[in-house]
């Protein structure tokens, strides 16, 4: 059909159809992983975070395209999994700050919310990388706005450019990016992107998808520890929570200003918004000078203020001590997890490979940890974007010590200590987490090309620091490789976390064998649980 403009309730249809089409086809974007290692998730994350976007526009039904999109971009983001479902949260954020003030978007107000996505996203990414979504999106970005220069062009056919501009960048990806073409495999998330496009067309042109139900995959709920140090009644440092929306006067919010002048007003200080609105919380004793000072820079709506000493006495609950600062972490698999606890970790979020926590549970898992301020680990670099989006809307100070792989993790909270401050500990974390080596030990799901490696379905992977380096018929065999491949003369001890599919007698053998081998080397065993890894093995 011909499309002139695109409101509120067509970008909705456009982007439930762009869900479904995805989720349609999620594990075929899996299967692009270069590595052969069964834990490609992309298209599961990219998924997952449309979903929860698609969720929100269904939920808040909107007419203006404005404020659709703000629904989308929110959604996105609480339930953005992985890397590359941050990334694509970020283009939605994009986008949805392109369609600010509008009821409606032509061809052109398109190509420049378009744009802006590529922009948002680019900014939001360290280190960019070309051959990945960005670029499939910059490119899909660029060929739209050539096509609006075209004096026929439409809606249709500007939206058309960008799908077959994301299309066309798509296939050169191998180009830029060896490993891809090596892999023989097109970039996951370019993919991703372009199935999100192909899902839109298919209601431009027409032919309208059937209804589908949107759900989320269940994920473990968060634990709540046993505190067993309770106090009477706790005085409270700050005894009102003040909340209230803040729309703009003449200017815009100046956001920054606003938190630095609340800042020593209280603690959980919450702001964000944007320009035009935004969201204050904060626990103060005095509630009259927060609201007289937003009150100068614009108007003041769902005010909201709670004594909460007597909320404490009406409900007869008494106070869990709360603690300076408090520890989050990402684990997969019981014995690590108990492993984590031990080592005095608050609160274990359920995740890893194939599973990664979404920043709305990172979220979640912030505000429950009985803690003035908290520090997450994420043991995993899927999971490091979302937890660091997490940390900056957190309503309380939080840190991400950038851990990768779960033996980090535990070399970090090796070196936690409860006396320093915040950003002391995260600078220690972060450094301790360098003098681990960490080894992996899983199967190729699938016949590949990997680099200078022909892989065979089925075969046993060797991952050291991350990179593939050592292939086999036997577990064991290959563990000796990467142990004689990564042990150093200064290499003291040596850790090894069995799987759940390993046997202990088959580990203890293991162990021993490597003990008598290198005999300099002190060896310790532990239950780890963790699916699909059959050892996890840090030496130090």
């Amino acid at each position: 059909m011909k499309v002139e403009k695109i409101d509120g309730e067509l970008w909705t249809k456009l982007f439930i159809a762009a869900s479904s089409y995805l989720e349609q086809r999620k594990l075929s974007v899996d299967e692009l992983n270069v590595f052969p290692v069964p834990d490609g998730d992309t298209g599961t994350n990219m998924s997952l975070t449309m979903v929860s976007a698609a969720k929100y526009l269904l939920e808040n039904s909107e007419n203006d395209i404005e404020k659709a999109t703000k629904q989308m971009a929110h959604g996105a983001l609480m339930g953005a999994r992985g890397n590359s479902g941050v990334i694509l949260s970020q283009l939605l954020a994009g986008f949805a700050r392109g369609t600010e003030g509008k009821k409606e978007i032509n061809a052109d107000d398109f190509c420049q919310a378009l744009a802006l996505s590529v922009e948002t996203a680019y900014k939001a990414v360290m280190n960019p990388v070309e051959g990945t979504i960005l670029t499939v999106s910059r490119e899909a970005s660029e060929a739209a706005l050539k096509e609006l220069n075209n004096e026929k062009s439409t809606l249709n056919s500007v939206f058309k450019a960008a799908y077959y501009g994301a299309y066309e960048a798509l296939q050169k990806t191998p180009l830029m990016l060896p490993v891809l073409q090596q892999a023989g495999v097109v970039d996951a998330g370019g993919q991703g992107f372009v199935y999100i496009l192909e899902g839109m067309l298919e209601v431009l042109d027409g032919d309208l998808l059937k209804e589908s139900k949107f759900t989320i995959a269940p994920v473990d709920e968060l634990k709540k520890e046993n505190n067993n140090g309770y106090v009477g009644e706790k005085v409270l440092a700050y005894q009102y929570c003040t909340e209230f929306i803040l729309k703009k006067k003449n200017k815009d919010l100046p956001l920054e200003e606003i938190k630095a002048f609340l800042v020593d007003k209280g603690d959980c200080l919450l702001v964000v918004g944007n320009n035009e609105t935004g969201k204050i919380h904060i626990h103060t004793n005095t509630p009259g000078k927060v609201l007289d000072y937003c009150i100068g820079l614009g108007s003041l709506h769902e005010i909201k203020i709670d004594n909460m000493s007597e909320q404490s006495a009406a409900m007869n609950i008494k106070s869990p001590v709360t603690k300076r600062l408090g520890l989050i972490t990402v684990s997969f698999g019981s014995g690590l997890n108990d492993v984590f606890k031990s080592l005095g970790v608050d609160t274990v979020i359920a995740g890893g490979q194939t599973m990664n926590p979404s920043t709305q549970e990172f979220i979640n898992a912030i505000e429950q940890v009985l803690a003035e301020e908290v520090i997450i680990l994420p043991n995993n670099g899927n999971v490091l974007l979302a937890a660091q989006q997490a940390a900056k809307v957190a309503s309380k100070p939080t840190k991400v010590v950038a851990t990768k792989t779960i033996p980090q993790g535990i070399a970090a909270l090796m070196a936690f200590n409860p006396e320093n401050d915040l950003e002391t500990n995260k600078a220690k974390m972060e450094e301790a987490c360098k003098q681990m080596i960490t080894l992996e030990v899983t199967y190729a799901i699938r016949d590949a090309q990997y680099e200078n490696h022909q892989i065979k379905k089925g075969q046993i992977l060797g991952l050291g620091e991350g990179n593939l380096v050592a292939i086999g018929s036997k577990t064991e065999e290959v563990v000796g490789q990467l142990v004689d491949q990564f042990l150093q003369a200064d290499h003291e001890l040596i850790t090894v976390y069995y799987g759940e599919e390993i046997q202990q007698k088959d580990a203890e053998k293991l162990v021993k064998e490597l003990s008598q081998k290198f005999s300099h080397i002190d060896f310790e065993l532990h239950y780890g649980g963790q699916p699909l890894y059959y050892y996890l093995i840090s030496i130090e």
